[in-house]
């Protein structure tokens, strides 16, 4: 007889009360750093308002052996009265999380995902249940069909999401340079820059630096993207904040890792990154646009690239987008996807034929306007979102 049950936290401090177990098995994990409490936690209460923590346990007698934090909220479905109850993962989308997924010990992702997903079909409490930013090649996806896809009183979709593209570091930093399309330019600009006084290729990884360290990254990420109506990663106070504390906690576990280019008395660009478990998690980058003839941006990635071979790790990830500096040096791509499951029922499906029907609308509207049109509507979305926070 199984010794597996599951218990379900749900509603304000859930997360808080499970901080030390949640803890212990992310150590013992290979889980992306998204699936970390220090994430999570942060997560909900900057950039979950609104939304009810709903974290699934499975326990082995006493002992807590895999999670799945979910948060549920109540969406109004445009063209009816009536509401939904949406589940999603804690850390979706706003944030820029990657691989999130069921977290458990080594050995029990298969019989701790069944099981949660066996409560979640056999005691449904939800109208949508949207698993976005899974990776594709997740074990999860295999026991979520096995759980719903024959279950007449559900639908399931899986829609592809993100390219994240990777590199593999196993063959050293000289082998990726070898590869890259900007070895001989990123040895030219480096050489130029260590001409300069006070050049230095800083690492920032402890508790007491993380804030300053943030502050440098986050005055160069908005210098950059100043001219274009400002960032979408970085433009909302909400995301400031969250990663104001999150740094923090990251580099209290080890895990936060800023590389910085200094010369000439300054901090001329700089990479906010995460590295855990022989990957070097690649999240934002900025750099000072007057040194932009420089090419501190390109130096600064060369030099995050081979700090992170020389430490021993095995991939640097880009996480999701594939911009064109990113191809220049990745060779492989991890990809993403959301799962949606749908109880049979009037609101979940409208709500889901409503956005395909948009999502449908944009991307033909991408394929008509030229590109200098299309990123001229993005510019200015995030100057109006910036106006109105």
């Amino acid at each position: 007889m199984s010794r597996l049950w599951v218990e379900e936290r749900a509603g304000p401090g859930a997360q808080g009360a499970l901080e030390l177990e949640w803890k212990q098995i992310f150590s013992k994990s290979d889980a992306a750093p998204f699936l970390s409490w220090e994430w999570a936690d942060a997560w909900l209460r900057h950039l979950g308002p609104g939304r009810k923590p709903r974290i699934f346990c499975v326990r082995d007698e006493f002992h807590l052996v895999g999670l799945l934090a979910l948060c549920e909220e109540s969406r109004k479905v445009p063209g009816l009265r009536s509401r939904i109850r949406r589940l999603s993962f804690a850390g979706e989308r706003l944030g820029g999380a990657d691989y999130l997924d069921v977290l458990a010990l080594p050995g029990r992702h298969a019989e701790v995902t069944r099981a949660i997903l066996e409560r979640l079909a056999t005691e449904p409490s939800f109208d949508l249940l949207e698993l976005d930013g899974i990776a594709s090649d997740s074990p999860t996806l295999p026991l979520a069909r096995e759980a719903f896809g024959s279950n007449e009183a559900f639908s399931l979709r899986t829609f592809d999401r993100w390219n994240c593209p990777r590199i593999g570091l196993d063959g050293g930093f000289a082998t990726v340079l070898a590869q890259s399309g900007r070895g001989d330019n990123y040895r030219r600009r480096l050489r130029q820059l260590k001409a300069l006084k006070g050049f230095e290729h800083r690492a920032v990884t402890g508790t007491k630096d993380a804030k300053p360290a943030f502050e440098r990254f986050l005055e160069l990420h908005e210098r950059r993207w100043a001219d274009q109506g400002g960032s979408d990663a970085m433009g909302r106070p909400s995301v400031r904040a969250f990663h104001r504390e999150t740094v923090e906690r990251l580099a209290g576990a080890g895990l936060l890792r800023f590389d910085e280019l200094w010369a000439e008395g300054g901090c001329r660009s700089s990479i906010y990154g995460i590295d855990t478990k022989g990957v070097f998690y690649f999240y934002q980058t900025g750099y000072d646009p007057e040194w932009a003839r420089r090419s501190v941006g390109l130096a600064i990635l060369g030099l995050s690239i081979e700090a992170a071979a020389g430490r021993g790790a095995r991939v640097y990830d880009f996480l999701h987008g594939e911009e064109a500096y990113k191809r220049e040096w990745a060779r492989d791509i991890r990809k993403t996807v959301s799962l949606r499951v749908a109880a049979k029922g009037l609101g979940a499906a409208f709500l889901l034929s409503r956005e395909a029907a948009e999502s449908a609308a944009r991307a033909a509207a991408r394929s008509v306007l030229p590109d200098f049109a299309v990123e001229g509507l993005r510019r200015w979305r995030r100057a109006r979102e910036h106006a109105e926070s």
